[in-house]
């Protein structure tokens, strides 16, 4: 049962989220959980990096609530900083952020972890720009468009 749904306007990134209510399962995709963590042996380690601290976190809690072992952050230099120490099996990273953008962070995480899975995600036009130039240097990276449900984000990070 799904009690909340809204979508987040936050300085010109937009996020769709939902929760389910404490203690109540998702009826539509039953032990789609176990599956991801059967099939890995653990509850994968996602980072999941926007500037935005609410959606960060709200990304960071449905993953967490859904199977996965996922980790806010809330610029690029303190994602690439925790890489040093686990490679991460996902990085979920928005692309537009202050300072170290979502594509600068994916080049440098998949120089020091090339096995991490990178999916960006981006609701802003300048986003292509930064694709061109990371396709230029030879990287290819998923994209999910903001705003994103929940359902599409978790089939997504499942495949």
């Amino acid at each position: 049962m799904i009690v909340s749904g809204l979508c987040m306007t936050c300085l010109g990134s937009s996020f769709w989220f939902s929760s389910l209510a404490p203690g109540a399962q998702n009826e539509s995709q039953p032990g789609e959980n176990r599956d991801v963590i059967a099939t890995l042996g653990h509850r994968p380690l996602v980072l999941v990096v926007d500037d935005e601290p609410l959606i960060a976190d709200s990304v960071a809690a449905i993953l967490n609530r859904n199977g996965f072992d996922a980790k806010a952050f809330y610029s690029g230099m303190d994602a690439v900083r925790s890489v040093e120490e686990q490679c991460p099996d996902i990085v979920l990273t928005d692309v537009i952020m202050p300072d170290f953008d979502g594509v600068r962070l994916a080049m440098a995480i998949r120089a020091c972890c090339p096995k991490s899975r990178i999916v960006l995600f981006s609701g802003n036009a300048a986003t292509s720009a930064l694709l061109d130039h990371a396709v230029t240097n030879g990287f290819f990276f998923e994209l999910l468009t903001k705003p994103v449900h929940p359902a599409q984000l978790l089939k997504t990070l499942r495949a």
